[in-house]
């Protein structure tokens, strides 16, 4: 059906009395009506005041879209034609329907923002006294359409796709229409009579005008008129959001003195939000709370100059930031009461970051004065952190939404250790004294506090990680012992996550593991503790290995039993695993065996019985389970592990037997059984990689007499069905054994397989980038062939030719990393083609080719996402075949509309002429590629792609200057130090 007026009138209104398949078809098309050519012709036919109002949208909208993302259809001259046509039709509806006069508006503001400043010099003024002589007419009312579009102009200059050079044109040119914007809203602001609805459209004008700069000399005028005019009901909000726009500005920090005077108006409003909160009127008070909070997160630094400034700068900071303090202690429960709270969480990260950042002295002053108000904010965190004595009326969104506030807690907590430090430590231990007396002395309606208290501790964790020693912390972790938990799950859950977050501080107290150990394993069997459980003893299987080792028994045997109890998740019994193999690690070696097998037996017995069997849902989680089980069991029972730094055998530590080493033998074949039945499931034979693959990361060279075995399993597996996890398992092997010379040729026949199944399969395969994961990791290990071994390509090995050929399509591809690895490998290749005649023969045969791809990519959709990796291949090229690259560059200057016709025969020339010269600066040749992908798409001129490279040019030779000038400085003193020695003699 062709795009004309009666066509997308007839399915417009269809679309809006249908519904289902037939709509959804319907929206299709006229999605595609919207993107052609003929949108031009048939939109003003449907905007028309005889149409009915959702074809009349339909129009409009048409005409925003066109203005929008398609101006580069418009000839030049017809641009006057376009304008007129366009501010005719907004005056004819400039007294609604709405949807259609916004979306009107909207076209407007598109077409400014295209048209300045060659097309359009004074937009902002011509409107400005177009609807003056509209006003004569019809009424104030019209006002209205023209601060409306006043205010979309700079909501579409944030939304349009421009290059950085037209969008810094294009925002200079609008700074300078700022103060005809704002005699326009002064003028509404101050004339009587106004209806509400138009001074409320002059402030979201205000607002969206703010971005481009307030002259400072108007801010606090506009800010009082602001503040008279949010005693409005209507025009409340706005209002506030106006002036948090006017004061997050990024330029107002260089104006300290006019900000102390906005802080001043900011401050006197602090017993309307009191008010709103004593009402419990949090919605409303939310702009007012947030006007506070943006103050003080856009101008913290301020706050803290001022602070050490004057004491009237003192009393005016610490009033806001205890203002602000009183909003994140809201008496109200979140979320079912209040929401108000959460929104400071942002300003005390900044604001302690900012303090962290003084000079010494100011530091101290800083702490002294807001030492207090950190006090109180952790006073008020613990409070708002308890949960309620019954949570079952609350929702599960609410639920959730409290699990997040208090993760936004936890972090709080952690910024105030950073000013607190030791004071914090104190105030946590003080309130868990009494939260224990509390909850001894009256029962346990006291376990929220006891609760929030352990909360608290456990979110310093990772704070106190680095500090080597401290008092007050060995007494929190004595106190564990002591809790009244009640069987209470959430007072449990919190005490074992101090556990585990204070595990490498239990190391250095072994004396308290004993005390702490039955708190984690009472809880393994329990399903609502098992996740807290699990993840505790982990965290201390890893981080106070020696501190358990005298329980190692008694840890493994209630472990073993929470496995056996079927208690747990598949996921809880996996992590379990890894505690049971760090306490079997530290077990004397006669008695690892028989406790592993007791402990493995029933998994393998029914491995055997999976890997027979065949395959369906059911089974295949089991067999996923079972396999992940073993995998993290042999990543932690390791017997000989090798340290940073270990170079040889240590005398004292004598190497141990590998328990792995008689197991394996009878996991391989159920691991190969398994493979075999399931090379097909890529979720299957991902488990079965990653435990070849830790197995092979535990025995390391130990693997030796497995080798040949598991490579056959790799290549049988990755012929019939290639997985990338494959080709991670391959390249460790190369890692480990590569450099020997008996594996040697193993290795090269392996790759060749792999590189010839990997060839046929990608030529096979419909849409390469179905299988992008596969084929990034490919190149990914090719790459780090060709880099560690090239001799392994040549036509007996790994055929370089047809993996060449295969990098240079993927350069094509959407997809980053597969760009990333094929550009990676290709580039590798170049560079070291020169010590190989057959590698140099397949760059000068197929480097033409390469070429064009790499310069295509560059001027098509993915030029400016991926030119980092393009501009490496040109470099390489640049390096190693000078003569080359500059034939193919006449390639580039012949071909006509190569890359692409908007690119001209200057700019061709200009590109080719870097590119040549530049020939070690990766970074400057990146540049140079991404100004050309620009130039391609149209997006920047001649001109501007000139000035930019020109100017890079300038920065490039200010930095070879300072260079020169640094070795001619160091060689002067060298000298001198010469003359001096000889002086000296």
């Amino acid at each position: 059906m062709e795009f004309t007026s009666a066509n997308v009138e007839k399915v417009v209104l269809q679309f809006y009395q249908q519904s289902g398949t037939n709509q959804q078809q319907n929206h299709e098309w006229l999605t595609r009506a919207q993107m052609s050519p003929q949108a031009w012709e048939f939109a003003w036919d449907l905007v028309t005041p005889q149409k009915n109002p959702e074809v009349q949208f339909f129009g409009a909208n048409t005409l925003a879209t066109k203005v929008s993302k398609f101006f580069h259809e418009v000839p030049v001259a017809q641009f006057t034609m376009l304008r007129e046509r366009l501010l005719t039709l907004l005056t004819t509806y400039s007294l609604g329907p709405k949807m259609v006069t916004t979306r009107l508006c909207v076209a407007v503001a598109g077409l400014v923002n295209h048209a300045l400043p060659k097309l359009w010099a004074t937009p902002i003024q011509d409107l400005v006294a177009i609807f003056q002589r509209e006003m004569e007419s019809k009424g104030v009312g019209v006002l209205l359409i023209l601060l409306e579009m006043l205010t979309v102009i700079p909501e579409e200059f944030l939304t349009m796709i421009m290059n950085s050079g037209r969008r810094n044109e294009v925002r200079v040119q609008l700074a300078n229409t700022v103060p005809s914007v704002l005699d326009l809203i002064k003028k509404v602001f101050t004339e009587a009579g106004i209806p509400n609805d138009i001074t409320v459209q002059s402030i979201k004008a205000l607002q969206s005008w703010v971005q481009f700069g307030v002259p400072m000399e108007e801010e606090e005028g506009l800010f009082g008129k602001l503040l008279v005019c949010m005693k409005d009901e209507e025009m409340f909000e706005c209002s506030l959001e106006a002036m948090c726009s006017i004061v997050s500005h990024p330029n107002t920090h260089k104006f300290p003195n006019t900000m102390k005077k906005l802080l001043g108006h900011v401050l006197s409003l602090d017993q309307v939000l009191f008010k709103l909160m004593q009402e419990d009127s949090y919605e409303v008070a939310l702009p007012l709370a947030t006007l506070f909070i943006t103050f003080g997160e856009s101008h913290s630094r301020l706050l803290l100059d001022w602070t050490t400034e004057s004491e009237e700068g003192r009393n005016a900071a610490l009033r806001l930031v205890s203002i602000i303090l009183r909003i994140s202690s809201s008496q109200a429960q979140f979320p079912t009461q209040e929401t108000l709270s959460e929104i400071a969480f942002g300003f005390w990260y900044i604001f302690q970051d900012d303090i962290i950042a003084c000079e010494p002295q100011q530091f101290q002053h800083c702490i002294t004065v807001f030492g207090r108000i950190y006090h109180e904010l952790v006073e008020s965190l613990l409070r708002k952190s308890m949960y309620p004595l019954n949570d079952q009326s609350w929702t599960a969104d609410q639920k959730e939404v409290f699990r997040c506030y208090r993760t936004d807690v936890a972090d709080t907590i952690m910024y105030c250790f950073n000013i607190l430090r030791d004071n914090l430590l104190q105030i946590l231990l003080s309130h868990l004294d009494q939260a224990i007396t509390k909850s001894n002395n009256e029962g346990q309606q006291h376990w929220p506090y006891l609760e929030a208290c352990l909360y608290a501790w456990s979110a310093i964790g990772e704070s106190m990680a680095e500090e080597e020693e401290s008092a007050l912390l060995s007494q929190f972790l004595a106190k564990l012992p002591l809790i009244p938990y009640n069987n209470n799950p959430k007072v449990i859950s919190s005490a074992l996550d101090c556990i585990g977050g204070f595990a490498e501080w239990l190391a250095n107290y072994p004396q308290l593991v004993p005390h702490v150990i039955p708190i984690v394993t009472s809880a393994l069997p329990n399903q609502e503790l098992s996740l807290c459980a699990t993840m505790a003893l982990k965290d201390m299987a890893r981080d106070c290995t020696d501190g358990l080792k005298p329980y190692a028994k008694e840890v493994v045997s209630a472990c073993v039993s929470a496995l056996r109890s079927n208690q747990l998740k598949p996921g809880e019994c996996v992590r379990l695993m890894y505690p049971i193999g760090k306490m079997l690690s530290m077990m004397p070696q006669e008695e690892i065996m028989g406790t592993m097998e007791s402990i493995l037996t029933p998994y393998i017995t029914e491995l055997r019985s999976l890997s027979a069997q065949e395959p369906n849902v059911q089974l295949k989680t089991r067999v996923v389970f079972i396999l992940k089980l073993l995998t993290t069991l042999f990543q932690a029972l390791n017997l000989n592990p090798k340290e940073e730094g270990d170079k040889v055998e240590s005398q004292q530590n004598p190497k141990r037997i590998q328990p792995m080493i008689t197991l394996f033998p009878q996991l391989f074949p159920l691991v190969k059984d398994v493979a075999a039945r399931w090379v097909r499931d890529e979720e299957v034979m991902d488990t079965v990689w990653g435990f070849l693959k830790q197995c092979a990361h535990t025995l390391l060279n130990d693997i030796r007499p497995f080798t040949q075995d598991i490579l056959e399993l790799l290549i049988n597996c990755y012929t019939t069905a290639p997985h990338g996890a494959a080709l991670e398992l391959a390249k460790l092997f190369l890692t480990l054994l590569g450099s020997e010379p008996g594996y040697a040729q193993a290795f090269v026949q392996l790759f060749a397989r792999i590189n010839t199944t990997t060839m046929q399969f990608i030529q096979s395969t419909g849409n390469v980038s179905d299988h992008s994961d596969l084929i990034a990791t490919y190149f990914q290990v090719m790459s780090q062939i060709m880099k560690k071994d090239r001799k392994m390509f040549d036509p007996q090995g790994i055929e370089a030719g047809p993996l060449f050929q295969c990098a240079t399509f993927c350069l094509a591809l959407p997809e980053s990393s597969v760009v990333r690895y094929a550009s990676s490998f290709i580039s590798h290749m170049v560079t070291v083609s020169r010590e190989s005649p057959y590698l140099t023969g397949i760059v000068n045969e197929q480097g033409e080719m390469l070429f064009k791809q790499v310069v295509t990519c560059i001027g098509g959709d993915y030029g400016k996402n991926h030119g980092d990796y393009y501009a490496e291949i040109l470099l390489s090229l640049n390096k190693k075949y000078f003569d080359n690259l500059c034939n193919y560059m006449n390639i580039l200057l012949r071909e006509e509309n190569f890359p692409t016709e908007r690119v001209s025969r200057q700019q061709k020339e200009q590109f080719a002429q870097m590119v040549l010269k530049e020939r070690a600066n990766k970074r400057k040749l990146i540049e140079i590629v991404r100004e050309f992908s620009l130039a391609c798409n149209g997006m920047i001129s001649t001109e501007q792609m000139n000035q930019v490279l020109a100017a890079y040019e300038r920065i490039e030779e200010k930095h070879e200057v300072a260079a020169e000038l640094k070795q001619a400085n160091a060689a002067a003193a060298a000298a001198g130090g010469v003359m001096g020695a000889g002086v000296l003699r």
